[in-house]
């Protein structure tokens, strides 16, 4: 499946939806095959684990002799899987699974732990028990991955080839499978990898491979990167997944070095459910700040460096893209209309296929889709525009001297010893004496969000459940900003008293209340039946099995500084904990 090029447009068009590992799939249109073939999408990625339904009898033809149940789980999940890559079929798009390498059954790892297995620890922040580390360089494990990757494709014939991942291995659905990371020794562990699925997908099957880099350790810099595929001949069905920015998708984390490099095609990965910051429950636009570069990188990167997925349109490598319409990270927030994630998909596809034309022209042409008036079209621009400026003020600063990590999915972090990435960023701003500047950074996020509310105010539109969403949502940005510029107020200043031993009673004071009355209206607009699902005042860390679990954080923080000055009012509660 090679990638074509009619007037620069990006032949590849993929989407994914990832579900939260562990919990009850989501539900979205983006499912839906059709949908995504009206969009111009030419590909869907299943988020579904093709590597767990097969038997390796074709291998090993006595493996399940003594394990007749895992063999009727394996033929049972493989058949409740087949049902949607038939789907995605017939609606005349590639079919793609989302797959995990290496994941194997728990029967193989325990008769052949000594062949398969290396006798290291793994040292992973989001182990999960169970896990192992694959010696790709065993022959005997060579053989039992190509007899695996031959059996997906017996069994799935509809699959036009698979996403693979390593570094991340997420085992919550899979009761009768371990597996983990095969990278072990650098760009080399990847050749070993590349070569053989190389010659098993591409040359064997005439299948597509798509390598993804992230967490891979050829994902953030040129260097290693080309160490690793420039050893692997090209091939017309290989590409490499890259995604925009360097590690996770964070405002103030720059554009990705390894993109436009190389001798292989290239597909650009773009998240539109952003976990970091909002998941969809407010407005948060990034499709403009992918493709023409976000405000930041003015900051951030050197005059010269490709900063934009803009500039990547005609080069060699550029075939496409992978959007993650919805999904990524862990539990919420839960959004109850996905437009905002609609939006940001529909630019980047629409775009994708017409790179030509100016980012406006074509947001305007989505909104218009999305049945916005000429009147409120202008108004939903505006809108947008600003939530990308409100972001990345509000949230990482636009200096990028803050650990971005410091709020996640549905948590706040605190300076406590469970908020490790807050704790770096408050240090890093009171070390560079940048207090005021982050709290104006801030306040001015909270001003651009009143903006935003107000606008919304003034939009009509035919649907009255959608018009409901927007607003609400709108007004759960605000009250979120007043939160937390109310909480790192606290926070920082709190902080500098303990240090020097004078406080900013006032300061602090008022802050105080008004993260106190920024929970009260956030809990009030929830009782709405369009608002998203709300924050944590607590941080999270990763449990075994068990997924992210509560840490403390902003919450906890903001009652220890109150206790260290005089108060008003006395107020036993000062967050909001589920």
């Amino acid at each position: 499946m090679p990638a074509t090029n009619h007037h620069c447009q990006l032949g590849l068009r993929l989407d994914y939806v990832h579900h939260n590992p562990g919990e009850e799939r989501a539900e979205s249109q983006y499912l839906d095959p059709a949908y995504l073939d009206a969009l111009g999408y030419t590909g869907q990625v299943s988020d579904r684990h093709v590597q767990a339904a097969v038997s390796l009898e074709s291998y090993l033809p006595d493996l399940w002799k003594d394990d007749p149940e895992t063999r009727d789980w394996i033929t049972s999940y493989a058949d409740r899987i087949r049902t949607e890559f038939q789907r995605t079929k017939k609606a005349g798009l590639a079919c793609f699974a989302w797959t995990d390498f290496v994941v194997l059954p728990k029967s193989l790892l325990e008769r052949f732990a000594d062949e398969l297995t290396l006798d290291v620890e793994i040292d992973d922040p989001f182990d999960v028990k169970g896990k192992v580390r694959p010696n790709i360089k065993s022959t005997f494990t060579q053989e039992v991955l190509r007899a695996q990757i031959r059996e997906i494709f017996a069994t799935f014939p509809e699959l036009d080839g698979l996403v693979v991942r390593v570094g991340e291995t997420y085992l919550h659905n899979l009761p009768h499978h371990t597996g983990g990371d095969p990278i072990v020794h650098g760009p080399e562990s990847h050749v070993d990898l590349l070569t053989l699925m190389r010659e098993e997908i591409c040359e064997k099957l005439g299948k597509t491979l798509v390598y993804r880099t992230w967490m891979s350790g050829i994902d953030e810099l040129a260097e290693p990167y080309l160490e690793a595929t420039n050893q692997v001949k090209p091939h017309p069905n290989l590409y490499f997944v890259i995604k925009h920015c360097i590690g996770d998708f964070h405002r103030t984390h720059r554009f990705s070095p390894p993109l436009g490099t190389g001798k292989h095609q290239q597909l650009i990965e773009i998240q539109c459910q952003r976990e970091y910051e909002g998941k969809g429950a407010f407005p948060n636009f990034i499709a403009a700040g992918v493709i023409d570069g976000f405000e930041e990188y003015d900051n951030l990167m050197p005059a010269g460096e490709i900063r934009s997925v803009r500039e990547l349109v005609g080069l060699p490598q550029t075939a496409g893209i992978l959007t993650w319409s919805r999904g990524g990270g862990w539990q919420g927030p839960y959004i109850k209309d996905e437009l905002w994630c609609d939006i940001n998909a529909r630019v980047l596809t629409m775009w994708a296929q017409n790179p030509e034309l100016p980012t406006d022209d074509i947001v305007d042409r989505v909104l218009r889709d999305l049945k916005f008036s000429d009147r409120d079209r202008p108004k939903m621009k505006e809108i947008l525009d600003l939530s990308a400026k409100a972001i990345v003020r509000g949230v990482t600063g636009t200096r990028g001297d803050i650990d971005t990590l410091w709020t996640r999915d549905e948590y706040f972090g605190g300076f406590e010893a469970g908020s490790p990435f807050m704790t770096r960023a408050v240090e890093s701003v009171l070390a560079g004496n940048q207090v005021q500047a982050t709290l104006a950074e801030m306040a001015e996020a909270v001003a651009i969000w009143k903006q935003i509310e107000t606008l919304s105010m003034t939009l009509e539109h035919a649907d009255a459940q959608r018009l409901a969403f927007i607003r609400t949502s709108c007004s759960y940005g605000r009250i979120y900003q007043e939160i937390v510029y109310a909480g790192w107020t606290v926070i920082l200043l709190g902080e500098q008293g303990v240090r020097s031993g004078e406080f900013d009673v006032s300061g602090m004071r008022q802050a105080i209340e008004s993260y106190q009355r920024g929970w009260e209206n956030w809990n009030k607009l929830s009782q709405r039946p369009e608002c998203s699902t709300l924050y944590q005042d607590t941080y999270c860390h990763y449990v075994a099995d068990k997924g992210m679990i509560p840490a403390d954080g902003m919450g906890t923080s903001v009652s220890r500084y109150a206790k260290l000055i005089p108060q008003r009012v006395d107020r036993p509660s000062l967050g909001h904990r589920s």
